[in-house]
């Protein structure tokens, strides 16, 4: 869901997706001189609340312990509250401030955003928190590893509703009415399979396919108790990379959930993860008759041959939703994938956990009308794919924290201590032009490299059109790309400290008492571009 409002020279708009809501911000130029920032009230209509939303940066002077924003305004031009809750209704009052830097600031010109978070009609879509790098964590838990704090807190925090949806899922199969079809590289999350053991206890049909050349999936299973789940150890093929579930009832299948999400500890409240269902027969029906495929464990050569037959890609991606399955022969689903990531209009996002394919890659230089975001795991891969760049409206990100005395006023930020392998950005998914009359979800367990295609075991969902599932994505990668951009852009170069509410120190460095703060809002390319398109004001 998404809102916009103006007023003499202030336009904004809200973006809602299920925990956050994105606020973006544009002001006519000619008028920005004396504006300190804005700040942003919010009316939680569900909860009965009101507050002002906090910015960590702050005016020097400013009294001490206020970090509100009618106080210390956000002298930016997006914003997330990353603090919502799905299924509330919100008004969002924005506001363009002035006065004296260090008191508190007199609205100029404000406008009213009334919003509700909700999932898509017919869809789910959970991303856990994928930040246990984060002040957020640092001040909640103290940087305690999870299993050290009480209750279950900080697993709770990290999960964000992803393992509880989950389970919910498997959940549905409550006697012998349903049968559950299930397909997992990494097997071995406890609370998962037990749930598995839970619904065939309940006369549920319960058959798994799990990969067999990990010793940790073949103790997890026996743990649990469940060896006689597993119709097929998957041997043959390259990678079973998958990780979905398929629900069918009274003998016709029904739902599917699918996604990014191993089931495992870092996979569930580690690393940056989607889980995703569909109440839909056919596309509930397509799953069923590749699992079925997979059940005899053929060798990617024998399958692929399945593939190419079943499961055709069209010219064009048509609306509603579609499936690729893998491995096809020939990579033509990654020519399409870097093709429709190259025709966005307005905005295009990508999480890629690995290495970015020549396909991505030939595309980086040159001018795009589009904003363009990349969010990496590995620095490395970000710094290759940035030396490219030629254009101010593409911007590459990688996984980062704080370590100690990064920045005055925050505190050292913990590493993700349930990582062995990808610590960060785990997610696959692409957005194109997620704010359009014509928006693309591209999401599933396959990384857009040849392998995924070609060689391992895959889902990928294309969903075109619906813009409550694009909106859904989009909060959530703004809300990851944000967070990593600020600590990334600070392991690139020397920096200034800055000020932080955990601490209290009141750094020389914070925000700007002068107009200087906005003029690269209007002068910037990649900026303005930003500026109008996420207010609503361009296109």
């Amino acid at each position: 869901m998404k809102v916009t409002s103006s007023s003499g020279p202030l336009s904004a708009q809200a973006i809602a997706g299920n925990d956050v809501v994105l606020i973006g911000i544009d002001h006519d130029q000619a008028t920005m001189p004396g504006v300190h920032g804005f700040g942003i009230e919010r009316l939680d209509h569900t909860a009965g609340e009101h507050r002002w939303l906090p910015n960590r940066l702050r005016f020097t002077g400013a009294p001490a312990g206020t970090w509100t924003t009618d106080v210390n305004p956000l002298q930016t031009f997006l914003w997330g509250d990353y603090t919502a809750k799905e299924g509330h209704d919100y008004t969002y009052i924005v506001h363009s401030l002035e006065g004296t830097p260090g008191q508190v600031l007199t609205s100029r010109e404000t406008v009213t955003l009334p919003i509700s978070t909700a999932q898509p009609a017919q869809q789910g879509v959970w991303f856990n928190r994928g930040v246990i790098s984060s002040q957020a964590y640092a001040e909640r838990f103290h940087n305690a590893e999870p299993q050290d704090v009480p209750n279950n807190a900080a697993w709770t925090w990290l999960s964000r509703g992803l393992e509880e949806a989950l389970l919910a899922f498997i959940g549905r199969a409550q006697d012998a009415s349903w049968e559950l079809h299930g397909s997992f590289y990494e097997f071995q999350l406890p609370a998962v399979l037990g749930a598995f053991g839970v619904a065939a206890h309940a006369g549920a049909s319960v058959q798994l396919i799990v990969d067999d050349g990990n010793p940790k999936n073949h103790d997890a299973v026996t743990t649990a108790g469940i060896d006689d789940l597993v119709a097929r150890w998957r041997a043959h093929a390259r990678i079973p990379h998958n990780k979905f579930i398929v629900a069918s009832h009274a003998g016709a299948p029904v739902a599917v959930w699918t996604g990014s999400t191993n089931v495992t500890t870092n996979g569930v409240f580690g690393q940056s993860n989607v889980g995703h269902s569909i109440d839909d027969p056919t596309v509930a029906a397509a799953y069923l008759a590749y699992w079925q495929q997979l059940l005899g464990d053929p060798p990617y050569s024998a399958l692929n041959d399945w593939v190419d037959a079943n499961d055709a890609l069209p010219d064009e991606w048509p609306g509603g939703v579609s499936v690729v399955f893998s491995p096809h022969t020939h990579a033509t689903a990654l020519d399409r994938y870097a093709a429709l990531f190259g025709s966005a209009s307005t905005i295009a996002c990508g999480t890629f956990p690995f290495t970015l394919d020549s396909r991505f890659g030939d595309d980086l230089p040159g001018s795009h009308a589009a904003l363009r975001y990349l969010l990496f795991e590995d620095a490395k891969a970000a710094a290759k794919a940035s030396a490219a760049v030629t254009d101010p409206n593409t911007t590459i990100v990688a996984g980062a924290f704080l370590p100690a005395d990064a920045l005055a006023g925050f505190v050292a930020e913990m590493r993700n201590p349930l990582s062995t392998n990808v610590e960060y950005v785990h997610s696959k998914y692409l957005l194109i032009d997620p704010l359009g009359d014509d928006p693309i979800v591209v999401t599933g367990s396959a990384n857009f490299s040849v392998a995924s295609t070609t060689g391992n075991d895959e889902n990928m969902l294309i969903i075109r059109g619906d813009s409550g599932v694009a909106e859904a994505y989009l909060t959530e990668f703004m809300r990851l790309f944000d967070h990593y951009r600020f600590r990334y852009t600070l392991s690139l170069k020397p920096h200034e400290p800055t000020p932080g509410p955990l601490s209290g120190v009141v750094a020389a460095v914070g925000l700007d008492p002068t107009d200087a703060w906005w003029a690269k809002y209007y002068a910037d390319p990649g900026r303005a571009r930003q500026r109008e398109v996420l207010a609503g004001t361009g296109h």
